[in-house]
């Protein structure tokens, strides 16, 4: 029976991972620059160089020796090609004959989560047990969960605004869950925003892979890859189009107490003005709330905001009995 294209996809990404471990330098090196360009190919590809290398791992101990074995001049080329085949072989069906083994495997090395309050910043290192440690910044209102295993790095954000600058580790991708889709990322910074409307995707340097979720709008949607300075949002779970935006470090401007907007929708920039307030500042009606926004303030003085906004925006402000803040269109219909 023919191979599924998947499990021919993982058996492929097995045999250059076999190589890039127990042959000799030179063709390992070789191996290894061409599993790193087969995993940039597609998706399928990557999701299969993943798969491939939790099998591998599944092996434990087996690597160092069977290393030495290669290593050994008396094992003759076809020698060799037989005994790749056959951990090639066995890497595939470990998930099947070691049970323990996997189970294993799919445990975190270390789990945690961050939460951060009203006008709240925090910084965290990630040690990712690699010579560098990614950096995880949360803006405020921020709730995320950073799981760290042997073949991945993954964090998921719930809510809020964090930037991650990733340590490069093309044997552990490092994977951004949000609740519309998934990114993908070896080395690289950038900033992902969730206030529970439109969620938004920057890039500073490096290169990420977008991955829209079935559940968030159109299933069809294909993978959207966003280099440095560029830019998407999605809205309603759909993918608008990729931007580029002049400076890129604007988009995590609050790590330096800046809040940043340019041409934004008021009921879309109120959210991050609100994660450094006690009482929310709220739209009136739906007039109000798709003028558009653009200005630098600083995110711990939003009562220089409120007296600006009456000036660059036709409204007023009315402040309400229960603390809160409703801007009213100045407008008549």
């Amino acid at each position: 029976m023919p191979l599924k294209p998947s499990e021919r996809l993982i058996e492929h990404g097995l045999r250059l991972i076999t190589k890039a471990e127990v042959e000799a330098p030179e063709v390992a090196e070789r191996a290894r620059q061409d599993l790193a360009r087969w995993r940039s190919l597609s998706p399928d590809h990557e999701a299969a160089a993943i798969e491939a290398l939790r099998r591998w791992q599944v092996l434990g101990g087996m690597v160092a020796e069977l290393r030495d074995r290669f290593d050994e001049p008396a094992v003759a080329p076809v020698g060799r090609r037989q005994a790749l085949r056959t951990l090639t072989a066995m890497a595939g069906c470990a998930v099947l004959a070691g049970t323990a083994g996997a189970w294993y495997w799919r445990q975190p090395v270390s789990e945690q989560s961050y939460e951060t309050g009203t006008a709240q910043l925090r910084s965290v290192d990630l040690l990712d047990q690699g010579a560098e440690s990614s950096r995880l910044d949360l803006n405020a209102k921020t709730r995320a969960r950073v799981r760290l295993y042997r073949h991945q790095r993954v964090v998921t954000l719930f809510e809020g605004e964090t930037r991650i600058d990733v340590a490069p580790d093309a044997s552990r991708p490092f994977i951004v869950e949000t609740r519309v889709g998934t990114l993908t990322v070896l080395g690289t910074a950038f900033t992902v925003k969730d206030r529970g409307g439109p969620v938004s995707i920057h890039v500073e340097h490096g290169h990420v892979r977008f991955q829209p979720s079935q559940q968030s709008g159109d299933p069809g949607q294909s993978s959207v890859d966003l280099r440095a300075g560029q830019a998407v949002t999605l809205r309603h779970g759909l993918v608008g189009p990729v931007s580029s935006t002049l400076n890129p470090q604007l988009a995590s401007a609050w790590r330096e107490g800046w809040l940043v907007f340019d041409n934004i929708r008021l009921d879309e920039a109120l959210p991050a003005i609100n994660a450094h307030r006690t009482h929310a500042i709220i739209p009136g009606d739906p007039q109000v709330a798709a003028l558009p926004l653009t200005g630098r303030f600083k995110a711990d003085d939003s009562a220089s905001l409120l007296q600006a906004l009456p000036s660059i925006l036709p409204l007023r402000i009315v402040a309400r009995t229960d603390g809160r803040i409703e801007l009213r269109s100045t407008v008549r219909q």
